[in-house]
């Protein structure tokens, strides 16, 4: 059984600098989210992690890479883990998506069902969480886990979302910043949260 969950978010990528949607794309971590993961990697040794998964695509690979060389745990990779699918969406600014595809951008903000083109909607998003918080669960084996889940902004909030019982809309209203950590612990049959969106660990040098 979980017992502590702690969800982060890789460090800031060359595509997050430049505000393009990344989704299954991937670009590499710039030289200030080189230097947040080891500070995250330093912090999270407070919490006595005992295992870590990980998101397989590479800017989340990093990042768990640095907490492994910190912690000592080995990375387990999921794909279930993966940030939302973008489709065509991809490799384009977020700005130019709001404006040369309006309708179809609201309808995929407030339609948990729709799907952006060629990609996902928020409910995969969300039914892919699902499956991977199962996966870790059965990897405790009857003993109390305390993972690191190292994985991407929007699949942090709408896993939010499913860990807190919140509609799976109620995640565009949850911030999360590169290298954030957001902690959860079990209270019976609930999760409870402790921290959100917490990078009081990153300084703002490189």
């Amino acid at each position: 059984m979980i017992d502590q969950l702690i969800l982060v978010r890789h460090g800031e990528t060359v595509h997050n600098v430049a505000r393009i949607a990344q989704g299954w794309n991937d670009s590499a971590l710039s030289e200030r989210g080189v230097h947040q993961v080891k500070q995250l990697a330093d912090r999270l040794v407070s919490f006595t992690p005992n295992a870590l998964f990980s998101s397989s695509l590479e800017r989340a690979m990093t990042t768990a890479r640095a907490i492994a060389a910190t912690t000592g745990l080995p990375i387990q990779s999921l794909d279930e883990l993966r940030e939302m699918n973008y489709g065509r969406w991809e490799n384009r600014s977020f700005l130019d998506v709001r404006r040369e595809d309006a309708e179809i951008y609201e309808k995929w903000i407030d339609d948990p069902d729709c799907a952006c083109p060629g990609g996902e909607s928020h409910n995969d998003v969300l039914r892919r969480f699902r499956a991977a918080l199962q996966k870790i669960e059965e990897a405790a084996n009857g003993t109390a886990l305390r993972p690191v889940v190292v994985t991407h902004g929007t699949a942090i909030r709408v896993g939010a979302t499913a860990l807190l019982g919140l509609p799976v809309g109620a995640s565009r209203h949850l911030a999360q910043d590169n290298a954030a950590m957001n902690v959860f612990v079990r209270r019976g049959e609930l999760f409870v949260l402790k921290r959100w969106n917490d990078d009081s660990h990153c300084s703002t040098s490189s």
